[in-house]
């Protein structure tokens, strides 16, 4: 009897022995297989998110082409507006140039007005100003500038002060 006994618990020592080496073995394979997934789900989602950012890289590249196109075609347009503006320029300097040469010499500036009529607006103008008319309407009514009927007035007033 020990030798049947001594051949069933070395059988049930090798069944648990299979059994637990066999579970070992099963988680392994099972954790290998997990990281096999995880390792190919991550590569499709890579493979995918490139293909996304080619896609995207692609539409981007075409409306940058586009968009210097366009710059391209406003630029091309505002050069000829240049070259006519210059064209243009250069017609009006020669029109002018002939205009210029066309017109006949005008006269040498006039002498001032004569000693005589000089020698009365002073004494018109403190006339008018004594009378109270403000210097502004003793210039337009004399046809002098304003400031050279204010000037006179000034002197006068410090004539009679000193």
């Amino acid at each position: 009897m020990s030798f049947t006994l001594l051949l069933g618990l070395n059988a049930l020592a090798f069944i648990g022995m299979y059994l637990y080496f066999k579970n070992r073995i099963d988680r392994r394979l099972e954790a290998e297989r997990l990281l096999d997934n995880l390792r190919t789900g991550a590569g499709r989602i890579v493979g995918e998110m490139i293909q996304d950012m080619n896609r995207i890289t692609d539409r981007n590249i075409t409306l940058i082409a586009t968009k210097v196109e366009e710059l391209r075609a406003i630029l091309d347009s505002a050069d000829r507006r240049i070259l006519l503006m210059k064209k243009e320029v250069r017609k009006e300097e020669a029109a002018d140039r002939l205009c210029e040469n066309l017109k006949p010499q005008s006269p040498p500036p006039s002498p001032p007005a004569d000693a005589e009529e000089k020698g009365r607006t002073p004494s018109e103008i403190f006339d008018l100003y004594r009378k109270g008319i403000s210097p502004d309407i003793i210039a337009n009514t004399l046809n002098l500038p304003a400031s050279e009927v204010q000037l006179m007035i000034a002197l006068r007033g410090r004539k009679g002060k000193s």
